[in-house]
């Protein structure tokens, strides 16, 4: 079943950002499918930092939806996208096939407005997708951030309501725990010890946005990481 999840990076100094199928971790590299295909489309109204402009969004989409079903009988999966710098490129794995470029060349012959090019090259390793398209810890972190703030959003949560964002904090003794909860005293997080697993939350109360829960897990995985501990992750309840 595909996981897809999304972060954001730079490459040559420009924004970019990745969305890719987290589940293909786990099958990778798959010897049957050893070529690697990319189709790049030109971006018609890149916003100023040649990224997708929210009147564009659809059109991309469906470009999307059309190649993935129409490569989907080859055994072409599709692993992961990239848009900035003006461009958005479609990220495929595979058997060999030649019949690649006429397919993708037949559905882009509907979107005729659009300037693409295909490319394909051998990768049996997947280097292009776990070198370039799946995220490092920091990265990993952000996506798994903005697909469990989705899934609030999916839930009808309000976020500029407060409520308790909860973070656990595990470690392998006591004595790391309880060294770590008394180096959170006074930073304005509730604190709670858990006996059974070593573990510490904190929990604040407080509204929900991308921004600050970046910076809240930032803040919190790097002093754990100080006192031999590891952030688990955050969680909170639904505001309506």
């Amino acid at each position: 079943m595909a996981d897809w999840s999304s972060y954001f990076a730079r490459m040559e100094g420009a924004p970019i950002s990745i969305a890719v199928d987290l589940a293909l971790r786990d099958r990778a590299p798959m010897p049957e499918k050893p070529a690697a295909y990319t189709v790049a489309v030109a971006l018609r109204q890149p916003d100023e930092h040649g990224m997708t402009s929210e009147g564009e969004y659809r059109a991309l989409q469906q470009i999307e939806e059309e190649l993935a079903a129409s490569l989907e009988p080859l055994g072409v999966i599709e692993a992961g996208r990239v848009t900035g710098r003006g461009m958005r490129t479609f990220h495929y794995y595979g058997p060999e096939a030649e019949a690649v470029p006429v397919i993708v060349g037949d559905v882009m012959a509907f979107h005729a407005e659009y300037k693409y090019r295909a490319l394909s090259a051998q990768d049996p390793g997947w280097t292009i997708y776990s070198a370039y398209l799946y995220p490092d810890d920091h990265q990993l972190a952000f996506a798994n951030d903005m697909k469990a703030l989705q899934a609030l959003l999916d839930a009808g949560d309000d976020f500029e309501r407060p409520r308790p964002i909860e973070h656990t904090i595990t470690f392998d003794d006591a004595e790391k725990r309880d060294a770590f909860a008394r180096a959170m005293a006074g930073h304005g997080y509730d604190i709670a010890i858990e006996d059974e697993v070593a573990a510490v939350r904190c929990s604040k109360l407080d509204t929900i946005d991308p921004f600050k829960i970046t910076e809240m897990r930032t803040a919190l995985t790097t002093l754990a990481e100080e006192f031999g501990g590891f952030y688990s992750g955050w969680a909170t309840v639904v505001q309506r």
